[in-house]
């Protein structure tokens, strides 16, 4: 549903139905289920405590020091299927051929409030794990090349274990003014070989876009 208009009423303006729909009843629908969706992160990255048959970049950790975009289960196909959802019948959360939802899609233009969080495991203990949220990021390397970042975080260490990896857990909440078809991405980077969204802890990993107003 595109945003609706606001009107503003003239004095003893003929009011009809037409009118009331367009004007009281569309806006009130929008309001209360502006676009929004929410997707789970699929784990990107393996090694032999997490190897999950539909990883991508299956069968090694990510190289060190190597940006990655992290990519997401279309809703009610992810890890906690009961609070994956997208308002615009699947507009916001497009997957590619091989089912990666890689970002999230403005529908209108809007003010979007965007809640994101993500489980980053390193090969050893590191010293600079870091996350951002980007704009109409394309490719691995855009988050190092001409990047549109809006948001970053810097986590530590949540878990050593005893096989000497390192866990650490991002979380990151913002707003993002969007034109209609702009994206909305997120990337992770440690100094040690590392994976992405590991797969065995649901709801750990994740990704929210809402629209919240209009653009400024």
């Amino acid at each position: 549903m595109a945003t609706p208009l606001v009107h503003v009423w003239n004095q003893r303006e003929i009011v009809t139905a037409d009118t009331m729909n367009k004007y009281v009843r569309d806006p009130h629908k929008f309001l209360y289920a502006p676009p929004a969706c929410k997707v789970t992160a699929k784990q990107r990255g393996t090694y032999t405590g997490s190897n999950p048959a539909d990883a991508v970049d299956r069968g090694a950790w990510l190289p060190f020091n190597q940006w990655k975009t992290v990519p997401f289960y279309p809703p009610g196909k992810g890890t906690k299927k009961g609070e994956e959802y997208d308002t615009t019948g699947g507009l916001m959360t497009k997957a590619n051929s091989s089912g990666h939802v890689w970002n999230l899609v403005a529908p209108e233009d809007g003010l979007y409030a965007v809640t994101f969080s993500c489980v980053l495991e390193t090969n050893g203990e590191s010293n600079n794990v870091h996350f951002r949220l980007g704009k109409d990021q394309r490719t691995d390397a855009d988050w190092t090349s001409g990047y549109a970042s809006f948001a970053s975080h810097c986590p530590g260490r949540a878990h050593y274990a005893s096989d000497g990896t390192g866990r650490y857990v991002a979380h990151i909440t913002s707003t993002i003014n969007l034109k209609k078809d702009q994206t909305m991405s997120a990337g992770g980077v440690a100094d040690k070989d590392f994976l992405l969204g590991r797969y065995n802890l649901p709801g750990r990993s994740s990704l929210e876009m809402r629209w919240v107003g209009r653009l400024p």
